[in-house]
Formats: C-alpha cells, sequence, structure tokens
C-alpha cells in the first residue's frame, strides 16, 4: 500500500541521516530537502519495542475478549506516545544533545510504560504507575518542543495548543488513576484523557499546517513502527514453534504463521517504490495528515492483535482454534486491510481499484471465523496469508498506474473518478 515507506533499489533499508537538515521558508509547511531517519531514532525505537512486546503477550498469555479488549484499549496511549515523539522529530528535531538528553529523559518513562502495561487492571499500583508514565512521556515532548520553540517561531501556536491540551489531558489521567476507584470508573475517566489526547490535533488544524515537517520521513517512521509490530508477530510464531516443536503439526503451522506474517508486509510495503513527493498532500491539507496519523491507529493496533494471537495459535497446533483466538488473529488482518484502504482512498477515492480489493479480502478473512471450530490450525493461518498474498497480485496493476501518473497518490481528476 502507498502509505509504506520510499525506498529505492539502491537502498533498501533507511538510511540514516547526518544530524541537522535545512529549513524552508516561514509561509512554507514542508521543509525541503531529503530526511531519513537517525541512528538516535532507530535506538528510541527499541525502548517501545519493548513496550508492543508487553501488550502482545498480554493477548498471548489471555486470549479472550475482554483480555483482547484491555490490550487493544492498552495499545492507544503507548502507541500515541510514539507518535508524538515520531511527529516531534519529523517537525523539529537537530539531533543535538540537548534534544537527545530530552528525549532519553521521556524515553525513561516509556520503559516506565513497558513496565506497567502487563499488569495495568491487576493493582492500583501498576495503574497509577502506569498513568504517571505516561504522563511523563508526554511532559518529555512539551519540553522537546518549547525547547526548539525558542528558535523557531513557527512552533509556537503548535507548542501552546499541545501544552493546553496536555493539561486538560494529565487531569483526566492523574484523576483517575488517584481519585477514582479501579474498574470501570477509573478507565472511563482514562478513555476521556485519551480522547482529549486524540483530539488536539483536530482541533489545532491550520497551526498544524504552518509547523514544518517532512512528508517522507513521516511516511519512513511510520513503515519503521509498522515492522515493530510485524516483528512481534514474527516473534510469537517462533516462540510458539520453540515451546511446540514435537507436535507433529508443529511444522506446518509455523510455516503458515511464516507466511501470514510476510503477506501482511507484502501487503503494507506493496508500493514501497513509490517517487519522493507522491504524498505532497500532507504537507498542503490538515485533513489528509489527520487521516494519514490516526489512520494507522487501526492499521498497527490490527497487526498487534493478529501477531499477539499468532503465537498461541501456533503453540496449540495439534487442536483447533477458539472462537476468541480465531476473532483475534482474522479480525486483526481484517482491521489492518480496512483501514490501509480507508486510508488510501482518502488520498485515491473509493473507487480505486485497490481501495476495492482490500475491502473485499477484509470480508472474506473475516467470513473464515466460523470454521474455527472443524477447521485445523495451520489451516486457520494459511487460509488468510493465501486471500491476503491474491489480494497483492490484484492490487499490483492498480500499483503500476499509480506510479505511472505524474502526481503519484493525488487525486485523481473529477472525470476520471
Amino acid at each position: 500500500m502507498h502509505e509504506g515507506p520510499h525506498t529505492s533499489p539502491s537502498h533498501p533499508i533507511p538510511k540514516p541521516a547526518a544530524p541537522g537538515s535545512p529549513e524552508a521558508p516561514e509561509a512554507v509547511a514542508a521543509v525541503e530537502g531529503e530526511r531519513r531517519a537517525t541512528w538516535f531514532e532507530l535506538f528510541c525505537d527499541l525502548v517501545f519495542v519493548a513496550a508492543v512486546g508487553q501488550i502482545t503477550r498480554r493477548i498471548s498469555a489471555e486470549p479472550t475478549l475482554g483480555s483482547v479488549a484491555a490490550a487493544a484499549a492498552l495499545f492507544v496511549p503507548l502507541w500515541w506516545t510514539w507518535v508524538l515523539y515520531a511527529v516531534r522529530a519529523n517537525r523539529a528535531d537537530r539531533d543535538v544533545t540537548s534534544h537527545r538528553l530530552l528525549t532519553m529523559a521521556g524515553l525513561v518513562a516509556v520503559c516506565g510504560l513497558a513496565v506497567f502495561v502487563g499488569s495495568v487492571g491487576s493493582s492500583d499500583s501498576a495503574d497509577t504507575g502506569f498513568a504517571l508514565s505516561y504522563l511523563g512521556a508526554r511532559l518529555g515532548v512539551a519540553l522537546l518542543y518549547a525547547l526548539e520553540a525558542r528558535r523557531d517561531p513557527r512552533l509556537v501556536p503548535l507548542l501552546r495548543s499541545f501544552a493546553t491540551g496536555s493539561v486538560l489531558s494529565a487531569l483526566f489521567w492523574a484523576g483517575g488513576a488517584l481519585l477514582a476507584p479501579a474498574g470501570a470508573a477509573r478507565y472511563g475517566i482514562w478513555a476521556g484523557g485519551m480522547a482529549v489526547d486524540l483530539a488536539i490535533p483536530l482541533l489545532s488544524g491550520r497551526r498544524i499546517a504552518r509547523a514544518p515537517h517532512h512528508t517522507e520521513h513521516l511516511r519512513e517512521r511510520f513503515g519503521l513502527f509498522t515492522i515493530i509490530v510485524l516483528g512481534e508477530s514474527v516473534l510469537g510464531f517462533t516462540n510458539g514453534l520453540v515451546q511446540a516443536r514435537t507436535a507433529g503439526s508443529a511444522m506446518a503451522t509455523g510455516a503458515a504463521a511464516f507466511a501470514l506474517c510476510a503477506c501482511l508486509w507484502w501487503s503494507y510495503f506493496s508500493a514501497s517504490g513509490t517517487r519522493p513527493g507522491a504524498h505532497a498532500e500532507l504537507a498542503d491539507s490538515p485533513r489528509l495528515l489527520h487521516t494519514y496519523v490516526l489512520g494507522h491507529l487501526p492499521v498497527q493496533l490490527g497487526l498487534a492483535v493478529a501477531g499477539g494471537a499468532v503465537g498461541t495459535a501456533v503453540l496449540g497446533s495439534g487442536s483447533r482454534l477458539t472462537t476468541a483466538l480465531a476473532l483475534c488473529v482474522l479480525g486483526g488482518v481484517a482491521l489492518f486491510l480496512l483501514s490501509t484502504a480507508a486510508v488510501r482512498g482518502a488520498f485515491t477515492g473509493v473507487g480505486d481499484p485497490v481501495v476495492r480489493v482490500r475491502l473485499v479480502t477484509a470480508v472474506l478473512i473475516a467470513a473464515l471465523v466460523p470454521a474455527a471450530g472443524w477447521v485445523p490450525v495451520w489451516a486457520m493461518l494459511a487460509a488468510p496469508a493465501v486471500l491476503l498474498g491474491l489480494s497483492v497480485v490484484a492490487e499490483a496493476p492498480g500499483h503500476r498506474r499509480r506510479l505511472a501518473q505524474p502526481g503519484g497518490f493525488a487525486h485523481p481528476p473529477p472525470s476520471s473518478q
């Protein structure tokens, strides 16, 4: 799909850039010049790897609908924390000592998220630790914006919006942890705080549009986080194989799990050779920018849920999947497809053949859930892999046509829609 980071044949892996990048004139939102992920950004991602791993372990340890719903809810603040750091670095990252030290201080709080996220709901101390860690991570982002706003006045309005929203959100998170009893009341208050957090960019569209950013670097960063989440799927099924290696069907189940992970990767990055500049609309349209960023929440959540369940599915390769486990694997893949279709459709229109192929494939994969009770595990993993593979083949002509258009993924003229 088009969201994948641009990689040319000569650079198949994102190449860290030298510190610093040229700035555009104040009237232009996008920053000119090539910007790639730095080694420090990749180090920061390692901390989030640990936190995402704890989320997927919650799913694999108890793949019931209630437990998975709780893990999915906890994935949201973790994902949003990564977005805040990634977008901040995209807008204003000189990769200097002061930025690195402040970022590392914020990453200490992210480590706290990783420590407490597996125990949220089991004790007041874990709940409080998780909430305070989240607020500490957000404070790190605010301080980074404040530091850079001193030299770039374009960031001052964005800093004001972020700071105001963050204070309001902190009231929800701290109040829920310290004042509300554990249970529905506390988590409902936290959900209100999370809603405030997600609404901040939607309510600050013009200020965001005036702030500088690199569209290609943004695509690369989201692609790298997608790799992180997919990595948990690979870790899950390999760990399952380690424990289930004596089962007669373990090899077939492991092969099917690998095929599913590979097809998910291929589906996301199937258009990763898109020419630079094809997403220039992200610099000019706050609506598309919000769609792209927030649209990745269900994309990556679907991958996390499916990945967390795959390991458990492989471990139980000699039996059938429970309905809850099948919903995790197949529902997660279907959510991934629906979300990527929605994000792509925002750029290309709902008439895009690739969007239609993904919608149909999502429906077909979701329709497999009732078969979980009588189909072997390896077949339940192989079936969505086959459907994903067929969708990749079916999408290929659409990707080639888009690549041949001068505007890349820009909206086609009304007469062609």
